[in-house]
């Protein structure tokens, strides 16, 4: 934990975040206007990450829907998917170190990150498996998307406050 601490520390410096925050938007930029919009044609209907609540049978309704295809570019997706958390995650980290002068509000990021990759993991499980994917994969997943949601939106929340705070103490 110290390692990582350190990490996130180090990439709190000006030029370190604003790096990092031009690499998550250019990751969350290519999602939006590239990959998800190709999925989307395929199967009708975004992918499983970017739907607040999917049961397993509405998944595996869209993979069916989507035939080969979808699932060939649901795999590129989750790919891609594997870097893109790890991006966010440590601008996120490190944002909230620097507005927390070293807080423990980093924290919020890294759990934000593990949601992501537990879903990350299930669906691939589910593709890896499918037709005949395990209930207890997408039913992890049904519950690590919200979570992951539920998570950026509090370390997003928590970042307005901690800059809103700074701006006050100065100001």
């Amino acid at each position: 934990m110290a390692k990582l601490e350190s990490l996130i520390a180090e990439s709190s410096r000006p030029l370190v975040l604003w790096v990092l925050g031009a690499a998550s938007f250019v990751f969350m930029l290519v999602f939006t206007a590239v990959i998800t919009p190709a999925i989307e044609a395929v199967a009708g209907g975004p992918p499983p990450d970017v739907v607040l609540y999917q049961t397993p049978q509405q998944f595996a309704a869209w993979l069916e829907r989507g035939g080969a295809e979808v699932r060939r570019l649901y795999g590129w997706f989750l790919l891609a998917d594997t870097f893109y958390p790890l991006i966010y995650g440590l601008f996120f980290a490190a944002l909230l170190w620097r507005l927390s002068m070293g807080g423990k509000a980093w924290h919020l990021a890294v759990y934000a990150v593990l949601a992501d990759y537990l879903e990350n993991l299930m669906h691939a499980v589910i593709l890896a498996s499918y037709p005949n994917f395990p209930d207890w994969a997408a039913w992890v997943a049904t519950v690590a998307t919200p979570l992951k949601w539920t998570l950026l939106l509090v370390v997003v929340l928590r970042a307005a406050y901690l800059w809103w705070q700074g701006r006050a103490r100065r100001g």
